[in-house]
């Protein structure tokens, strides 16, 4: 496995969230301030973005006031953003994260799920997609980690990882069982890569076993309330199938899900960025 450029965690950290004057964008910013306050990053809202100079928003912009979080830095850039842009500017101020509102019938605010797909595959940075339910209080103390037989385990662990290191939150491994032995084989390496990983970062977890579900992304959501979980952590799918190109990428059933759910959704590219660890 390649080695990913890890984020400069000399300067200082920040989370961008996008967020407009509708139910979906509120609740953005509301995810932005708990995950600014978790990794210890300031918060960079975005209140103007569209995916191309003829979609400008107009009117929606929402009207921020950063005074009553001073323990917090935040800024609210007003000027126009589009993917590209974002992308760039996130990774000049060490961007570990955006967040963003989806809602899966394209009624309010920027994102449905097309569009959340769309800017998600080129991103290198993890993208938090939630819904228009505000955070509780207890939010990412328990995170879902999916595990099955894929190869790319080391980036969802290691994302997961993270909600422990700086909140210590319990990472909860969910993985299918499975008769077939060359597939037990290749699930039994995965959760030893992870296990050992944890072990060295100190990692609290917790692992649990379920019948194999067809979708275990889908169904992590499912599982979560069962251990007061309130994040799941998928991998985006890099290669699309017949199946895919037919149905969608099985990610499109997670993004913008009927419970609004959060999701932390990761790439696989190879310029990944992660912290340092």
């Amino acid at each position: 496995m390649e080695l990913h450029e890890p984020i400069d965690q000399q300067k200082k950290l920040n989370i961008i969230a996008i967020a407009d004057d509708s139910d979906f964008g509120r609740t953005a910013l509301a995810y932005g301030k708990v995950l600014a306050r978790i990794f210890k990053a300031s918060l960079t809202v975005i209140t103007n973005f569209s995916f191309a100079l003829e979609e400008k928003i107009g009117g929606n912009i929402l009207d921020i006031n950063p005074e009553p979080d001073t323990d917090m830095e935040i800024e609210v850039r007003k000027d126009y953003f589009f993917p590209e842009l974002l992308y760039s500017f996130a990774e000049k101020r060490n961007t570990i994260m955006f967040v963003i509102g989806v809602d899966s019938t394209g009624k309010q605010g920027v994102f449905n799920k097309r569009k959340t797909i769309q800017f998600i595959k080129p991103s290198r940075l993890p993208v938090m997609t939630v819904g228009s339910i505000a955070p509780t209080p207890e939010a990412f103390r328990h995170v879902v980690l999916p595990l099955d037989i894929e190869r790319q385990a080391k980036e969802k662990a290691l994302w997961a990882g993270y909600f422990s290191r700086f909140y210590q939150a319990t990472i909860h491994i969910l993985h299918p069982e499975y008769h077939d032995t060359g597939l037990k084989k290749q699930l039994a390496d995965n959760l030893d890569f992870v296990e050992k990983l944890y072990h060295n970062l100190e990692i609290h977890y917790e692992v649990h076993s379920v019948h194999p579900p067809k979708n275990l992304d889908l169904y992590s959501i499912d599982f979560a309330p069962s251990i007061e979980a309130t994040l799941t952590v998928v991998m985006m799918t890099r290669y699309r199938t017949l199946a895919d190109l037919i149905t969608g990428p099985r990610e499109r059933k997670t993004i913008g899900n009927p419970g609004q759910f959060p999701v932390l959704c990761i790439n696989q590219r190879d310029d990944l960025y992660v912290l340092c660890t």
